[in-house]
C-alpha cells in the first residue's frame, strides 16, 4: 500500500501578506493623489490670486487650469483609500492554518494536520 498526500507546503493565490501589501500599496497611492491635488490647489491659487490683474497673460489660465484640477486629482484618491480599507479588512479575517484531522490507518486513527484557509466574517 502506497500513501500519498498533496500540498506539502500551503500556497495560496492570496494570502494575508498579500492583502497586506496590496492595502498598504493602495494606501500609498491614494496619499500621493491627495498631496499632488491639494499641492496643485494650493499653486493654483496662489498663482491665480497673483495674476488676476494681468487679463494679458496666459499664466492665469494655467493657474486657473491648475486651480480647478487640483481638487479633481485629490478626489481621484477615495478609491484608493476604499479599497486599501477593503484589502486590510480581507487580510484581518483571512488566515491560513493547520487544522489537525484523523486519517485512518492500518485500523486505527492517526492525527494528522491539513492546512486550511479560514475566513472570518463579521455580522
Amino acid at each position: 500500500m502506497a500513501k500519498g498526500f498533496s500540498q506539502t507546503t500551503p500556497s495560496t493565490p492570496f494570502s494575508k501578506e498579500d492583502y497586506l501589501q496590496k492595502s498598504k500599496k493602495q494606501k500609498t497611492a491614494g496619499w500621493i493623489f491627495l498631496a499632488g491635488g491639494t499641492a496643485l490647489t494650493v499653486v493654483g491659487v496662489i498663482g491665480f490670486s497673483s495674476t488676476y490683474d494681468d487679463w494679458d497673460d496666459n499664466s492665469t489660465d494655467a493657474y486657473g487650469y491648475l486651480m480647478l484640477g487640483g481638487p479633481l486629482i485629490a478626489l481621484g484618491s477615495i478609491p484608493f483609500f476604499i479599497s486599501s480599507g477593503s484589502n486590510a479588512r480581507k487580510a484581518a479575517t483571512l488566515s491560513l492554518n493547520y487544522q489537525p484531522i484523523l486519517v485512518p490507518n492500518q485500523g486505527s486513527l492517526v492525527q494528522n494536520s491539513q492546512p486550511s484557509l479560514s475566513l472570518k466574517i463579521n455580522f
